[in-house]
This record gives structure tokens, C-alpha cells and sequence, in this order.
């Protein structure tokens, strides 16, 4: 437990994922308060992955679940482990965004905050939220889903787990697409065509 926590920096206060990381949970249940290590920790610079993911690549635990997911699951080798030792990363292969539809899911699998949706980041905390179960209008498949709502609005999507239809995977259109319902652009009253216009 205690080398994972060596270079993980502590800032669980304002991390996206305190509340619901594991990493927090089991330092909790198994780890020591205090550290034997005296040594600087690790840092690395955040990279551009893509405006739906944003990265704190010093909180990463070099777990590969990312990588992984990316291989055996979505079939797109998009991120890898580069380096050695203190010098590993996961990054894209030649600094490119992630493309592939199914990329989002690399946000739940991340079990420590170091891959973060963009555009539910420092909105509200997650034990503030209310779960509701819904399923996707944006699929033929009608994947099931929960609305991770505050003071009524929606701040995220997340997959439901049902393993005859979607598994726990969610595609980018439904993990981002309530996006659209707090829009200013979004028509709240009907248009009339008139001849004029």
C-alpha cells in the first residue's frame, strides 16, 4: 500500500474523484497515516488528450486499467505505458487526442482522478449528487444509464451496469450528450414560419 501512496500527491481535498476513489478507500481500510519515504515526490506534466478527458498524470498509480481497456475492449490501441520506472507514463503514441468512441469509459476505470471528464470537472462533489436511473436517448440500444444530478441539473453520465445490453461501457454520444439539455442555444418554444422570414 505504501509504495503506491510513495509518489501520489496528497490533494484528495480538491480531486474530482475524492468520495469515490479506491485508491482513498483502501489507504483508508489498510494504510499507515504517516509514510517511511522522505524523498520529493514524482510530477509530470499534463497532456492534451482530448477537449472530453483531462489529465493529472501525477496522481496516476501506473495501474494500466487506461491501457488496457483501450486494447482488449474499444480493439484501438490509443494510450500506452512509455518510460521506465520513474520515467513511466501513459500518454497517447505520438501526441495525439483520443478518437475513439468509447473513450470516456477510461474515466470510470480510473481509479484515482488521473483521467478526468472535462466537462463535469470542479462542478460539485460527488457525495452532493443524486443518482437517478435513466436510459440512453441517444442509442439504438438503449443503454442504461444514471444522471448524476445537482441542485437539478445534470453534471454527468454514467454507465448502469446491465450486462445483457451495455455491459458498464458508455459511448462519448451518452456519457456527454445531457450537454445539450442546459444549452442557452436550445429551442424552448416553437418557431412559425412566416412568409417574411
Amino acid at each position: 500500500m505504501e509504495f503506491l501512496l510513495i509518489n501520489h500527491p496528497l490533494d484528495c481535498p480538491v480531486c474530482d474523484q475524492a468520495g469515490e476513489c479506491e485508491l482513498q478507500d483502501i489507504s483508508l481500510d489498510h494504510g499507515d497515516y504517516k509514510s517511511n519515504y522522505k524523498e520529493i515526490k514524482r510530477t509530470v506534466i499534463d497532456k492534451d488528450i482530448g477537449n472530453l478527458i483531462t489529465t493529472e498524470m501525477t496522481r496516476c498509480i501506473h495501474c494500466s486499467r487506461c491501457v488496457r481497456f483501450g486494447e482488449e475492449v474499444a480493439g484501438i490501441k490509443e494510450l500506452g505505458m512509455t518510460g521506465r520506472g520513474e520515467e513511466t507514463k501513459i500518454e497517447t503514441f505520438v501526441n495525439q487526442s483520443l478518437t475513439s468512441e468509447l473513450s470516456g469509459n477510461v474515466i470510470d476505470l480510473c481509479p484515482v482522478g488521473a483521467l478526468n471528464n472535462n466537462l463535469y470537472k470542479y462542478s460539485a462533489r460527488t457525495w452532493d449528487l443524486k443518482q437517478i436511473s435513466s436510459i440512453s436517448s441517444n442509442d439504438c440500444l438503449g443503454s442504461n444509464i444514471h444522471y448524476h444530478t445537482y441542485k437539478d441539473e445534470i453534471k454527468r453520465t454514467v454507465p448502469k451496469e446491465n450486462e445483457q445490453i451495455n455491459l458498464s461501457w458508455l459511448a462519448d454520444s451518452d456519457r456527454f450528450g445531457h450537454e445539450g439539455i442546459e444549452s442557452e442555444e436550445r429551442l424552448l418554444s416553437p418557431f412559425i414560419r412566416n412568409e417574411n422570414k
